[in-house]
This record gives structure tokens, C-alpha cells and sequence, in this order.
């Protein structure tokens, strides 16, 4: 017997009802199996904060819709041959246009399995040679200049998805900066988080620490969160202190000061901002690794914001990653396959 799925929510698209439960996501009256073109509607309505909810990002695995025009009316039109296999290929009856099923790795020699694999050993910490080398051990020779191109263009394509959503993030933003080594100089990297969900809001690269202006970091931020916080919380570094007036207003309530070890100060214990010094932490490993960043505006640093706030599982937060924490479900074991396909589906409709 069918279990009956608990209603949290409910929408409307075009004259059907769209309603979220808590088992299935978004089901639409129309009844057509799968993602059809009015729970889509619904999808990008509540990614721009139309809709004060969750968001969910859906499994792409099994084609259902023309990714073109959204039809249902699609014929198998034969397969394409790879290094790794054949892939099925589909014709759409109404806007006649082929595609092939594995959307966001088409023309790739290599399949999606081999490709995400290595953007999670990545951001991990491996090295792009370290990452080659282990598949050679599994009979498969693949460059490392090949992994490194894959690192770059995923990173900038679901960057650019999952900067458009609205985490739900609370009250509480911190920043801070830590410095990196670009092209052999060193700069700085301004980020600033969540303190509740841990969720990395956004970065800024700047070449000196004490002239840069923060408020480029600080509109990006407000812009990700969708608002101003109560509270802002940073070290003493002067450039905060005069952004957080002009972006986030008089009514944020800026805790400069804070460090490592709480301090008291007028009977209050200062907050510590031990939680953005970890996040610096994790970017020090990582660049390690990367013996430098090459220019001021790669995508790498991209690709690191997508891992730790959607594939990184944080003790903090009892195992799940920020994500998570802030309302945003990606659905599938494999993360990056599911942001990927989202991504190019939304690259289309844009």
C-alpha cells in the first residue's frame, strides 16, 4: 500500500499545482513522470528566493524532457561511440534538435565517473600528476594537463549554477583573509562565511592586505545571502570596519578584534573567529598542493567554494555540509555528477 506523503509546501505554475513533500520533492498535477517543464519553473522560481523554502537540486541521471524545449516527445536516435563506451542519442520531435543523454559531458573522451572522481581527488588534496598516476594503476592513462582542463572548466560551470541560489543562512557573517601565493606573488584572499551553516558566502583577491578596499567582498556577500547580518564578525583589520558602514548599514553590529582566544572586553567575552581561521586552514592545505595559483581570476579557487559547500561533510555540523545545513539538497551519491547536470541544463535555458 502506497504511504501518504506529508505536504511541507505548495505551488503554482501555469495553472498546476506543484507540491513539495517531504519524501518525493516537487510532484506536479499534470502527472508526467519525472521533471516536467512546470516543476522547472517552479525550481528557478525558488533558486532567485522567490519562494522562501528549500531548494532542491534534482538527479539528472534519466533523460525525460528535451533539454531544449522541455517536450516530452523524444525518439532514441542511435549512439555515439567513446573511448569508454556508447552513449544513447535522442531526437526531439518538436524542435528536432539531437542531443545525447549524458548532459554537461558531452564530446568528452572520458565518461562522468572518471571526470567527477577526479575533481573530488582534487579539492581533497591531490595533486593533478598524483591523480594520473593512480589511474594508470587502474589501466587507464589519462594526462594530467587533461584533469587539470576538466578541474578548470567544471569549476567555472557550476560556479556560475550554484552562485545564483539563496542558502539559508542566519544572522551571524564572519570574514577574513589569508594569503596565497598567485603567480609567484604573494596576495591575500578576502572570504567571508556563515557562522551558523558554515556555509562560504564569497571571496575576493586582492594584492595587499592593509590598502585593499573590502567592499567588493562585502556586496558579493550580502548578494549570496540575499541580506544584511545582524552581526559581522572579523579581526581588527581597519578595512572591515569602514565597508561594514557602508554595505551592511548601522543596523549590523561590527565585532572586530576577534582572534583565536576570547577576549573580554566591558564584561562581554568577545566572540573568537576560530571558524573562519579553519576555512583559512583548509585554503593553506589546498594551495599547497596547488604550488600556487597561476592568475588573479582562476577558477580554481571557484571549484574549492563548490567542494566545501557541497560535497565537504563538516564534523562541525554533525556530518553534513553547509549546504545541506543551509536548505540546499543535491540529490544522488554523486554530488558533482548531479551539480554538473544542473548546470548545464541552466547554461541552456540562459
Amino acid at each position: 500500500m502506497q504511504t501518504e506523503q506529508i505536504q511541507i509546501g505548495k505551488y503554482q505554475a501555469d495553472d498546476h499545482i506543484i507540491t513539495a513533500t517531504k519524501d518525493e520533492g516537487l510532484v506536479c498535477d499534470c502527472q508526467f513522470e519525472g521533471d516536467c517543464q512546470h516543476i522547472k519553473q517552479v525550481l528557478e522560481d525558488i533558486r532567485s528566493a522567490k519562494y522562501g523554502a528549500s531548494f532542491r537540486i534534482m538527479e539528472r541521471s534519466q533523460l525525460k524532457l528535451c533539454k531544449y524545449c522541455n517536450s516530452k516527445n523524444l525518439k532514441k536516435w542511435g549512439v555515439r561511440k567513446t573511448k569508454q563506451g556508447q552513449v544513447q542519442t535522442f531526437k526531439c520531435a518538436d524542435c528536432n534538435k539531437r542531443f545525447t543523454a549524458n548532459f554537461g559531458f558531452e564530446k568528452m573522451r572520458y565518461n562522468e565517473v572518471l571526470i567527477t572522481r577526479s575533481l573530488q581527488m582534487y579539492f581533497t588534496g591531490m595533486s593533478v600528476r598524483d591523480i594520473a598516476d593512480c589511474f594508470e594503476q587502474e589501466n587507464i592513462k589519462v594526462s594530467y594537463r587533461t584533469i587539470y582542463n576538466w578541474v578548470s572548466k567544471y569549476s567555472r560551470m557550476v560556479s556560475n549554477y550554484v552562485n545564483g541560489i539563496i542558502p539559508r543562512v542566519g544572522n551571524w557573517f564572519r570574514a577574513d583573509e589569508v594569503w596565497v601565493k598567485i603567480n609567484g606573488k604573494q596576495c591575500y584572499l578576502f572570504a567571508s562565511m556563515d557562522d551558523e551553516t558554515r556555509y562560504w558566502l564569497s571571496s575576493d583577491l586582492a594584492d595587499n592586505k592593509f590598502q585593499h578596499n573590502a567592499d567588493n567582498l562585502l556586496l558579493m556577500t550580502k548578494q549570496q545571502a540575499g541580506k544584511a547580518p545582524r552581526n559581522f564578525i572579523t579581526d581588527g583589520l581597519p578595512a572591515y570596519k569602514k565597508s561594514a558602514k557602508r554595505v551592511f548599514g548601522k543596523k549590523t553590529y561590527h565585532i572586530s578584534n576577534a582572534g583565536i582566544r576570547s577576549k573580554k572586553t566591558n564584561k562581554n567575552i568577545h566572540p573568537t573567529n576560530n571558524k573562519m581561521e579553519r576555512l583559512n586552514g583548509e585554503i593553506r592545505d589546498r594551495e599547497k598542493v596547488f604550488r600556487g595559483l597561476k592568475k588573479m581570476d582562476t577558477e580554481i579557487l571557484n571549484g574549492m567554494k563548490v567542494y566545501y559547500n557541497f560535497t565537504k561533510k563538516h564534523s562541525g555540523i554533525n556530518g553534513k555540509t553547509p549546504a545541506e545545513q543551509a536548505g540546499i539538497k543535491v540529490d544522488g551519491i554523486n554530488k558533482w555528477k548531479t551539480l554538473i547536470q544542473n548546470a548545464k541544463l541552466y547554461q541552456i535555458s540562459n
